[in-house]
């Protein structure tokens, strides 16, 4: 089966399962919102070993004061498929009409040896030269994205064949690092000439498109709380952000009508010769560059 430091994955949730994973096999899972609104019903999130989710979950809890589930799975897709998760966190999934897709960011490669090899020396933040592998076995090579998605059951299966010093294994440096296999140590490796990074992204069925899924979406793509794009506060009237030149200003107007007099320059907010910034400051863009995580 199958966007530096990052925070730990949300493990505590892996174990929680809803009553619709039990689901016996062939019986579409129930997900529970046919009779509730999407603001009643539990978002659940599947994403691939390795992923870093926690941030994002966090602050979707936070803002939306709503509970979110997750698990980790070796192919997050197929959980949504069966109904088990509304979302996914994947490692280049396969491009699919009836799917969302938001790139989040890109992964190092990572390189797995047997913990008494010579490259285990090398320093955490040091980067093993693809010239280094001359005379090396390697057993199997999923550190790109141009041969499709790491499948993480087979890296975990041949981590036992390294940890023998049989050879060596290349893989996603976070897929490596989430293993953790026993007996193997692993170091970041320069990635080969012609090749694109592994990739994760968000994913989810566009049939399955509702307040819940469109605010974790905003969350990752860099949406700040309280934006009026947010899903969960549209319609509603979020209190506005005035800023420390707008507070000075409202301040000063309401001194002088204390004393009964008229403030110089216009209307409270105006100033001669330019206009004040709307609230929030400067306009900052939601988009961000991806980021490769090690």
């Amino acid at each position: 089966m199958a966007f530096m430091p990052t925070d730990t994955a949300d493990h505590a949730d892996a174990p929680r399962r809803d009553a619709a994973d039990l689901a016996p096999e062939g019986v579409p899972a129930d997900r529970g919102d046919s009779l509730e609104s999407p603001r009643q019903r539990v978002l659940r999130v599947a994403f691939v070993p390795g992923a870093m989710p926690e941030k994002w979950f966090r602050r979707y809890r936070e803002r939306t004061g709503l509970a979110l589930t997750s698990f980790s799975a070796d192919d997050p897709v197929l959980e949504v498929a069966a109904g088990r998760a509304d979302m996914a966190l994947a490692r280049d999934p396969r491009e699919d009409d009836a799917l969302h897709r938001i790139r989040l960011y890109d992964e190092a490669a990572g390189i797995a040896v047997e913990k008494e090899h010579v490259l285990s020396l090398l320093k955490d933040g040091d980067v093993v030269d693809r010239a280094d592998l001359s005379g090396e076995t390697v057993l199997l090579d999923a550190s790109g994205g141009d041969t499709g998605p790491a499948d993480p059951g087979a890296v975990r299966e041949m981590l036992q064949v390294v940890a023998t010093g049989a050879g060596v294994l290349l893989a996603p440096r976070p897929l490596l690092r989430a293993l953790n296999a026993r007996g193997t140590t692993h170091r970041e490796i320069a990635p080969a000439d012609g090749t694109r990074p592994t990739t994760l992204w968000l994913t989810w069925p566009k049939s399955g498109d509702d307040e819940l899924t469109q605010e974790l979406a905003g969350i990752v793509r860099g949406r700040r709380e309280g934006s009026r794009r947010s899903a969960l506060t549209a319609g509603e009237s979020p209190q506005k952000r005035l800023s420390a030149r707008e507070k000075t200003l409202a301040k000063q107007a309401r001194r002088q009508a204390d004393k009964g007099g008229a403030a110089r320059g216009g209307a409270p907010g105006s100033k001669r010769g330019g206009k004040l910034a709307g609230p929030g400051g400067r306009g900052k863009s939601d988009a961000r560059k991806p980021k490769r995580r090690r």
